[in-house]
């Protein structure tokens, strides 16, 4: 039933916003100038901070004795942030977002380990240090934390001249013993 309600709400805002535009594809305001591709590209923009949150919930009632009702409930949601742009500025767009929002994520993990009284920015660039030094025949045989924090600090391959090296990728490909270079940190989450 929730994917039929998430099915017609999607088929809606698409009908909505391909149904705004003139079929014929002639504008009736005559300083509007469009490229071609313009015309034939349609992009679904939405405002700035917009997400779509999907959330379930379930709710179990039991009874107990003596008389009364318990009730257990677990939620579980996702959110997903909304395009708000309809450029795409780089030559591979996929690839700069994410390092940048890797960037992004590496910055709010220091700050929450540095209200935790450690070196965040220590703490961080030794992670991304381990993960750069793991052997490949290692990769999958470790426990489901490690995997993920394997797959967070592993940064994505190549360089690109869009992006601007920093501090995180030079410690990925540098390659040096992490406990040495990363002292301040005494260990790894």
């Amino acid at each position: 039933m929730l994917i039929n309600h998430l099915c017609y709400l999607i088929s809606f805002v698409l009908a909505y916003h391909v149904g705004g535009s003139t079929a014929s594809g002639t504008f009736t305001n005559n300083s509007l100038v469009r490229s071609g591709r313009a015309i034939g590209t349609k992009y679904l923009v939405f405002p700035e901070g917009s997400n779509v949150q999907l959330v379930y919930c379930l709710t179990v009632s039991t009874y107990s004795k003596p008389q009364g009702m318990f009730v257990v409930g677990v939620t579980a949601g996702l959110a997903w942030e909304l395009p708000s742009r309809s450029t795409v500025l780089y030559e591979n767009p996929a690839e700069v977002y994410h390092r940048r929002s890797r960037r992004e994520l590496y910055r709010k993990v220091e700050l929450m380990l540095r209200t935790q009284g450690k070196d965040g920015k220590a703490c961080v660039l030794k992670a991304i240090c381990k993960a750069a030094m793991r052997r490949r025949e290692n990769v999958g045989k470790g426990s489901l934390s490690e995997e993920i924090l394997h797959a967070i600090f592993t940064l994505p391959g190549g360089r690109h001249d869009i992006d601007p090296m920093t501090e995180y990728e030079r410690t990925y490909h540098w390659g040096e013993n992490c406990d040495e270079v990363h002292a301040k940190c005494p260990g790894v989450f």
